[in-house]
């Protein structure tokens, strides 16, 4: 057994020699070398004594290798510089992400603190609107609960002037000459007790009444000169009880079919009032305007521009 591993090992040794032997062994210098070939090799790598000859001979080439060297130490600092430059500029983006965040953190705090504020005053602002809203309702309740008090202060006002009138004809009946003849159209200016009962009852508020007589007066054959103040003191009953096409009907009928009697411009004035509390505002500015044009006196030419004025 120990002659069969000895003899392995031989074989090994053969094996790893013998290639050595037939083709290494010429660049050993002391195996079977040349001459020329050592010469070869010591001018390729000198010894250091001659170095220096060397050296003062080829400084040109030494420098020409040195400069390579420094273009190579050059090139090799740009690439140092470079790589400095871009962890400087990766430091400044940093820097600029890190502001731009800090910039946004201020702003959402900002806009948070602002709709704080808002949630904060928005009760405020209900509440305010709230009561002014309140304030105007109550305004406008209250002028449109005074209004039809300050129409019927105007109609009375309207009829304590035709009582004034009448008076006035009444006096001056009483002391003219009793000479005077009937063919001269001088007569007492007197009304029936049916048409003061049924305006009495118009400026106690008793409107349907205050129809009702007026109506059954006209049935019994009054004077002329009243059938105009029946149909317009109908007609005022008719406002006051809110029925406006009704009212309407019967001012047209005064102002169309006694264009000269005594209750002509006051028929055009509530026909302008009755058009306006139907909703109509257009046609009661128009009848109103054209009123003017027919010259009504000054009390009832103040009536119309006051109620103008209203409208508009």
């Amino acid at each position: 057994m120990l002659r069969k591993n000895f003899l392995f090992r031989l074989l090994g040794v053969f094996l790893v020699a013998a290639p050595l032997v037939l083709n290494g062994c010429s660049y050993i210098p002391w195996i079977g070398g040349n001459d020329d070939d050592d010469l070869a090799f010591e001018e390729d790598f000198p010894f250091e004594d001659e170095q220096p000859a060397r050296q003062a001979k080829g400084s040109s080439s030494e420098d020409d290798f040195f400069a390579d060297e420094g273009g190579f130490i050059e090139g090799g600092s740009d690439g140092d510089f470079a790589s400095i430059d871009q962890g400087t500029d990766s430091r400044e983006l940093k820097g600029d992400v890190q502001s731009l965040q800090s910039q946004q953190e201020a702003l959402i705090s900002k806009v948070r603190e602002l709709e704080e504020i808002l949630q904060t005053l928005e009760p405020r602002v209900s509440a305010t609107q709230e009561r002014l809203e309140g304030s105007l309702s109550a305004v406008t309740t209250q002028s449109e609960f005074l209004e039809p008090e300050v129409q019927e202060l105007k109609m009375k006002v309207s009829q304590l002037n035709e009582e004034i009138t009448r008076l006035k004809m009444q006096k001056m009946a009483g002391v003219a000459p009793r000479s005077m003849s009937r063919s001269q159209g001088v007569a007492r200016a007197t009304t029936p007790p049916e048409y003061n009962k049924a305006l009495a009852a118009y400026q106690s508020g008793n409107y349907d009444e205050s129809i009702l007589l007026f109506q059954n007066f006209a049935l019994s054959n009054p004077p002329s000169s009243l059938k105009d103040n029946i149909l317009f003191w109908i007609g005022s009953n008719y406002l006051k009880l809110e029925m406006f096409d009704d009212a309407i009907k019967q001012f047209d009928t005064v102002v169309n079919q006694f264009p000269g009697g005594n209750k002509s411009h006051d028929s055009r004035l509530m026909l302008g009032v009755s058009y306006y509390k139907k909703g109509e505002t257009s046609r009661a500015i128009e009848v109103l305007e054209s009123a003017l044009k027919y010259n009504p006196p000054s009390d009832v030419k103040g009536k119309i521009l006051a109620q103008l004025s209203q409208i508009q």
